[in-house]
């Protein structure tokens, strides 16, 4: 089932990137899309040996810095192959992404009888142009060049309306052979509509017509907040994989060096031989700046878990934060950091700019908030993503024991 998740959304990427204008491009045995001014290209789920890796993602660096496209993704199973593929896409100026949560349903199973809002109706529907709908996930997904025997084949679209006005839509993807199986995608819900069953009917209505075509299995991936949904239904866990996504702006703005690229793979890989040679091509000052996807070279060593690389930097010159020392598991050092520096508790992290007590709610991680909440920080600071304190997260993610401690000093 895994293969025929990887197998479904490979296929999708292809066609979504030949019917708007791109192509399929190469490199040894790494395959990718090309993507464009107004499309991303994707990477899907390569299979790539040690010796191969290397040059095949150096030729896809210089594609990009050549074909510029809006940005680009690529997706794996787990374990990855190589399995330092994360450590060389995040040294040539990848981001780390979500961990997609694979989920399938025996359709033989499929409920019935949902119970959804009066006046709900959901029609396969691939005229209307949603991208008018304001705050509807996934409007992007239109690709009115598909013919009409592919719509009516492959590709299918479903809306939902309530009382005359668009509220969710859904699609379903048809591969076919021995790894074919139906893959349910760009399942979105207005949110004042959300909470009603809607999401549930839209989904339902995929599998549906997946079934009447031959289809028993279903597959997709799901957030946090999707899951509970699917599992309504009859989805079930199957693993996690991994993304990775480049933005172009910061990628042409400074690509890595090559001697970055070792610096980082070294970093990832605890090389410490390797990184000891490299050593006298890096000062202090660059040992402790931004690579070029955001990261210190440090996260990237907390990222890994490369304990003996985060000793390394640290014995050359490179600051450790609260958070990397705690996610090494040095919570005496997290400890100490923070006595040294009580405004260290308000110190903010990632593009959403969360705080330690963001990430403590996020994490249900009571010993974190409890080291955080020693050092008085601002409880009423918000991300930048939702606008939100540590406390809306927190009951927001139903983290009953996090709201606990922060409502105990309000």
């Amino acid at each position: 089932m895994e293969q025929a998740v990887a197998f479904n959304h490979a296929d999708l990427f292809a066609k979504e990137a030949l019917t708007l204008g791109g192509s399929l491009c190469s490199a040894g045995a790494l395959r990718w899309t090309s993507g464009g001014p107004a499309s991303p290209s994707m990477i899907a789920f390569p299979q790539l040996t040690d010796q191969e890796a290397g040059d095949a993602l150096d030729q896809l660096m210089e594609f990009y810095k050549n074909h510029q496209p809006a940005g680009a993704g690529c997706w794996s199973l787990e374990p990855a192959a190589p399995a330092d593929l994360g450590v060389r896409l995040l040294a040539r100026g990848f981001q780390i992404g979500w961990r997609p949560r694979w989920m399938a349903l025996d359709m033989e199973s499929l409920p019935t009888g949902h119970p959804s809002p009066k006046g709900l109706v959901i029609r396969a529907d691939h005229t209307t142009d949603l991208r008018g709908v304001r705050d509807l996930p996934y409007t992007q997904v239109v690709i009115p060049s598909l013919s009409v025997l592919e719509r009516e084949g492959q590709w299918m679209r479903f809306v939902a309306r309530l009382n005359g006005k668009v509220v969710g839509q859904s699609v379903v993807f048809l591969t076919t052979g021995e790894l074919g199986t139906a893959g349910i995608y760009h399942v979105g819900v207005l949110p004042k509509f959300r909470g009603q069953g809607i999401g549930k009917a839209v989904t339902l209505a995929a599998c549906v017509y997946a079934r009447a075509k031959g289809y028993r299995y279903a597959v997709l991936n799901a957030t946090d907040a999707g899951q509970p949904t699917y599992e309504r239904i009859g989805f079930s866990v199957m693993s996690e994989g991994w993304t990775w996504w480049l933005k172009m702006e910061k990628f042409l703005l400074r690509p890595p060096s090559a001697r970055e690229v070792q610096l980082a793979e070294g970093l990832g890989r605890g090389d410490i031989p390797f990184l000891q040679r490299l050593r006298s091509g890096f000062s202090s000052d660059e040992l402790d700046r931004q690579m070029t996807n955001g990261m210190s070279w440090m996260e990237l060593a907390v990222h890994c878990r490369q304990s003996a690389s985060a000793e390394w930097l640290l014995a050359e010159g490179a600051v450790c934060s609260i958070l990397d020392a705690w996610d090494l598991g040095w919570k005496e050092r997290a400890a100490e950091l923070l006595s040294e520096d009580r405004e260290r508790s308000n110190q903010l992290f990632g593009e959403w700019n969360k705080s330690l007590l963001h990430i403590a709610a996020e994490r249900n991680d009571t010993q974190l908030a409890e080291l955080i909440l020693s050092a008085s920080p601002d409880l009423q600071v918000r991300d930048s993503a939702y606008r939100s304190t540590p406390l809306e997260w927190a009951k927001h993610l139903g983290h009953a024991d996090i709201v606990r401690l922060l409502e105990a000093v309000r």
